[in-house]
């Protein structure tokens, strides 16, 4: 193939349009990195469904800034995705679909991170955390399958590098994270071929609200030297990713992930 049919065949990809008059919904929408994919997918021309818990006034001023920016926009639904899960998933879904008649992306973002050393951990901690990060983005995904046959959309989970590889005392965390890799590639076989399904797996991007408690200066350290390119990342790093999986360039893509560690993940 030639260049000029090459750039033929490839026209009108990632161009503004290709997002006009889509929805896409964010789970944790309201806060850190999943108020970044929010933002990154309203610049692209998305209408968005921010999904928040406990964040519901910030979940309402930050749709009130985007619909100033472009008048019905943006939308908010919340739900504690660690309880009533099924039903809760299926709700959050239904009002997110029927602000605009549609659903293209959904984008599990919201998850709980806190570390759970094994002599101490609960029972109570092995359900929140398996809830949240495992149990809500698989009905989520359920509760959206047939929107997004209807679209051709398609649905990116934010895993995490813990998932491939151990990283105790984030135990309980790094088994919630690891099964939904697992899920992400057994639902890319499922809802294939009208549905992409992919991951993104970070690694330090933005430290954790706990680093008072757990993070100190030296496990900062300790973690950036063994990250390649010595550097935590952000939430646009992270962002882009998720806008590049959810775009046509990434039409052809589906089961896979991206990992946007630094390189963290070599030496883990």
């Amino acid at each position: 193939m030639s260049q000029a049919d090459y750039a033929t065949s490839r026209s009108g990809i990632d161009k503004s349009d290709w997002a006009s008059g889509k929805v896409a919904l964010v789970t944790g929408g309201a806060r850190r990195v999943g108020k970044t994919i929010v933002t990154a997918f309203h610049t692209q021309g998305f209408k968005v469904v921010i999904h928040c818990n406990a964040s519901t006034e910030l979940a309402d001023a930050f749709a009130q800034e985007l619909n100033s920016k472009v008048p019905d926009s943006a939308f908010v639904t919340q739900g504690d995705l660690s309880k009533d899960v099924v039903e809760t998933c299926k709700r959050v879904v239904k009002e997110a679909q029927q602000k605009w008649g549609r659903l293209d992306v959904l984008v599990n973002s919201a998850a709980l991170f806190y570390l759970t050393p094994v002599d101490s951990a609960t029972n109570d901690q092995w359900d929140q955390l398996m809830n949240t990060n495992l149990k809500a983005p698989y009905f989520l995904s359920q509760a959206a399958a047939n929107y997004l046959r209807e679209t051709g959309g398609s649905i990116i989970n934010l895993c995490d590098i813990i998932g491939e590889q151990p990283s105790p005392p984030l135990t309980i965390y790094g088994i919630t994270k690891a099964a939904l890799i697992m899920t992400t590639k057994s639902l890319a076989i499922e809802l294939g071929p009208q549905v992409r399904v992919n991951y993104v797996c970070p690694g330090a991007v933005l430290w954790p609200e706990v680093e008072k408690d757990h993070h100190d200066s030296s496990f900062k350290k300790e973690w950036l030297a063994r990250t390649p390119l010595d550097k935590v990342g952000t939430g646009e790093n992270v962002a882009d990713a998720v806008l590049f999986l959810a775009s046509p360039s990434a039409s052809y893509v589906t089961g896979s992930g991206l990992r946007v560690c630094g390189g963290r993940a070599l030496r883990l």
